[in-house]
């Protein structure tokens, strides 16, 4: 079982006017011999094309990160989550998990329906987990 968390997207039409700027911006400044600014560009542009994809399953909690078909995996397994804290306010109508894993937190936006069955999930995976609310 996997449940996503809700992530922004950029809208189509966003992506490509970004990319058309950052070629351009690469074929002009390749054009006047500013090569300190390609690099630049070639970073905005593969920037166009990255997707992050926060999943919550029963091995733990994965980001994945996403460019041009290759996935990264930053996995947090539930034995190494001490925390999860609620909060309303942030996100509402959705709710906004804060995880920690030592001094590190993540934020994950889900749905109240899918945050009831991740801290059901939390509960049976690691009994000893601080699972708080943020007011």
């Amino acid at each position: 079982m996997e449940i996503k968390g809700i992530q922004k997207e950029r809208k189509l039409w966003v992506r490509l006017v970004i990319a058309a700027l950052a070629a351009f911006t690469i074929l002009y400044e390749a054009y006047m011999g500013q090569l300190i600014y390609v690099p630049l560009g070639l970073l905005v542009l593969l920037a166009c094309f990255y997707r992050r994809e926060h999943v919550i399953s029963d091995k733990g909690i994965d980001i994945r990160r996403i460019l041009f078909g290759w996935t990264s995996h930053e996995l947090w397994t539930w034995d190494s989550i001490v925390s999860i804290h609620t909060d309303r306010r942030r996100s509402a109508p959705n709710i906004a998990l804060h995880i920690g894993k030592g001094m590190t937190t993540r934020l994950f936006v889900m749905t109240p329906a899918d945050s009831k069955i991740v801290l059901e999930l939390a509960r049976q995976q690691n009994p000893v987990i601080h699972i708080g609310e943020i007011h």
